[in-house]
């Protein structure tokens, strides 16, 4: 990997020069011509005001598409007012990572951005450190956050990252009561393991000649299939094995479970039928992340907190119909309680002429007003203790399990430290489906998976 610095552009100057006035000098009467003339007084004046402070022009991109609204109740507060002070914010949302790596190879990078690979970019060296800035914070304090979430804005004992936004637990099996009753199951005896999952699913899933009207469970979508810095890999999770190690950078994915993940989790998808999983996404509304279940299409969904107040404030006949149970493990595990750690931050890129000014809106992220309303609008909670000790787990339906599942979880994980997250999330999207479209067995695509990785580790001068 290159690991030189990106060169830093040239700080735009910002001030203005003091003004200043000469004193005007006021004429004495005439005096007779036998005296000496009187002398000249300066006459007082009042020194021009200093001119108002030029404030800057901050840039933001959070890629989330439904994060965008919530900044018209943001800006309106008090404690937005001042954190922004004589300064503008532009939010951009919906960015793909490709759009960030490309401004940051130009040389103009947003001032900070959200809901990237945060590891990738720390290890590209294009970020700014904020370790002198948190210092002399009385907002961004490591004593606020849960450990994991603190942790995770570091790279190499440097600190990058200010934890805010979304930051709570990331796994739990969630599942529409209707649909499930309706299908002859019982809403009160949620399946635990992937076998019970699978006979759900076959019990769920409707196809009507050519065409799937529903689905049981598709188990790569949101967090089933998920491989990202912020919110995990669910395959180890679920089979209990770590897939990356960063002490030693050891990969370890051509290994049994990560073969009998991709059979068992491409089984539910041979059952729908691979096309008809695709054409199902292709609808209008049911692509992208989760709105299959919003739409009464999908039955289940492996999912994090954040699902049960997401469906009430987008689809609320649906929301209120949500349960939450744990996320679905092997038989072989039955009865281990799996749960995870994770979420999101603001980061600052070094080449932006106001990291400081940014930093200020991080701040604001991390207030008690911010997170109100992005609970309130969003559904999502912070990495702050002290703000989910006062929110209340009944807020939404299903979102209990997840603060319940905090003391009585029997297995944690927390998302691997691995820089080359993004690559890793790319094969594995293409691996998987060569497996469950039976174009490739599930152990060879294990162990290219795995080569993959080291090649690109190396590729990447990591090794």
């Amino acid at each position: 990997m290159d690991t030189k610095k990106l060169n830093r552009r040239e700080f735009l100057r910002l001030g203005a020069a003091a003004a200043g006035g000469l004193a005007l000098a006021a004429c004495a009467p005439q005096a007779a011509p036998t005296q000496a003339p009187a002398a000249q007084q300066p006459v007082p004046t009042q020194p021009p005001a200093p001119p108002a402070a030029k404030g800057v022009a901050l840039t933001y991109w959070p890629s989330w598409g439904n994060f965008g609204p919530v900044w018209d109740k943001l800006r309106p507060t008090d404690e937005f007012k001042q954190a922004i002070g004589n300064n503008t914010l532009e939010v951009k949302t919906g960015a793909p990572y490709e759009a960030i790596l490309t401004a940051v190879a130009a040389g103009a990078p947003p001032d900070a951005c959200s809901n990237y690979q945060y590891l990738d970019l720390m290890a590209r060296g294009v970020l700014a450190p904020i370790d002198d800035l948190v210092k002399s914070s009385t907002v961004v304090k490591k004593e606020r956050y849960f450990d994991g979430n603190w942790n995770d804005g570091f790279y190499k004992n440097v600190q990058y990252g200010v934890s805010a936004i979304e930051g709570f637990l990331r796994y739990g099996l969630n599942y529409n009561s209707k649909m499930v009753q309706d299908a002859g199951l019982d809403p009160d005896k949620p399946p635990a393991t992937w076998d019970e999952c699978l006979d759900w699913h076959k019990k769920l899933t409707k196809i009507e000649g050519t065409t799937m009207k529903q689905v049981g469970l598709d188990p790569y979508d949101a967090m089933g299939g998920q491989l990202a810095i912020q919110d995990g890999f669910y395959a180890p999770v679920s089979w209990g094995w770590k897939w990356f190690d960063a002490a030693t950078g050891k990969f370890d994915v051509a290994n049994a479970s990560m073969a009998e993940s991709l059979d068992v989790m491409g089984e539910f998808y041979r059952i729908a039928g691979p096309d008809n999983m695709a054409a199902m996404r292709n609808v209008e509304g049911q692509g992208g992340w989760g709105p299959s279940y919003n739409a009464s299409v999908q039955a289940m969904i492996i999912e994090g907190y954040w699902h049960p107040g997401e469906t009430v404030i987008q689809k609320p006949e649906v929301g209120k119909l949500n349960r939450t149970t744990w996320g679905p493990v092997p038989a072989s595990r039955k009865g281990v309680k799996v749960q995870g750690t994770g979420g999101h931050y603001v980061i600052f890129f070094k080449d932006s002429k106001a990291v400081k000014e940014m930093f200020k809106i991080a701040e604001f992220l991390n207030s008690d007003t911010a997170c109100k309303i992005i609970f309130e609008n969003v559904g999502w909670l912070p990495g702050l203790k002290d703000f989910t000790a006062k929110t209340d787990p009944s807020a939404y339906p299903g979102l209990k399990f997840y603060f319940d599942s905090a003391t009585q979880a029997t297995e944690w994980s927390s998302p691997a430290r691995c820089p080359i997250t993004s690559f890793a999330s790319q094969q594995y999207q293409e691996l998987r489906e060569k497996v469950f479209r039976n174009q490739m067995k599930a152990a060879d695509a294990a162990a290219e998976f795995q080569k993959r990785l080291e090649d690109e580790w190396t590729k990447q001068g990591f090794k």
